[in-house]
């Protein structure tokens, strides 16, 4: 679980604070989201294991590459970009904002960041497929995984993931996009 990130109102604590005030103000006319069911059945667990322990781990195109090893992690509220996959997608430092907060949760220590980059990630493939602009916060820090996506892209995709399948759903203007485990 990795605590810190852009959820609830980016990086200043005005802007946090901004985000309580409007979290605790009750809206009459608010209606819940029209969003479409989601399950999951046997056909999705084709080809995974039974009684596996994993994560599901998915690619995903970032920065117009194939990322693979990217760990969906809903006990995070950031998205995590580790330095390796950085430079490997021909970013550069000179592309990175400051982030003045650290991280904590990675290596049961505080994380400094080196810094955060929005980049557009497309989760599915073809007309299965959608696209948001996300800001990764860069880490220096061993991982076996590219990027850690967090709740907060979760919630934007309106996406649920299942372990014992191994992929993620999410609804898309022709109906579910599915993303098996990579």
């Amino acid at each position: 679980m990795i605590n810190g990130g852009f959820a609830g109102g980016k990086i200043t604590k005005s802007s946090w604070k901004r985000h309580l005030k409007e979290v605790y103000q009750v809206m009459e006319d608010s209606q819940p989201s029209d969003l479409p069911t989601l399950s999951f059945t046997k056909e999705d667990a084709q080809g995974v294991t039974p009684g596996h322990d994993d994560s599901v781990v998915i690619t995903m195109i970032l920065a117009n590459a194939n990322l693979h090893r990217t760990m969906i992690d809903r006990g995070s509220s950031t998205d995590i970009l580790f330095k390796p996959a950085f430079y490997k997608l021909g970013l550069e430092g000179n592309d990175l904002k400051a982030y003045p907060n650290s991280l904590f949760g990675l290596e049961d220590m505080l994380i400094q960041p080196l810094g955060y980059i929005s980049l557009y990630t497309t989760f599915g493939k073809g007309v299965k497929s959608k696209m948001l602009n996300i800001d990764y916060i860069l880490v220096n820090v061993n991982s076996a995984y590219n990027t850690l996506i967090g709740w907060t892209t979760l919630n934007r995709l309106a996406a649920v993931d299942s372990t014992p399948h191994l992929c993620m759903k999410f609804p898309i203007a022709e109906g579910i996009a599915i993303i098996k485990w990579d």
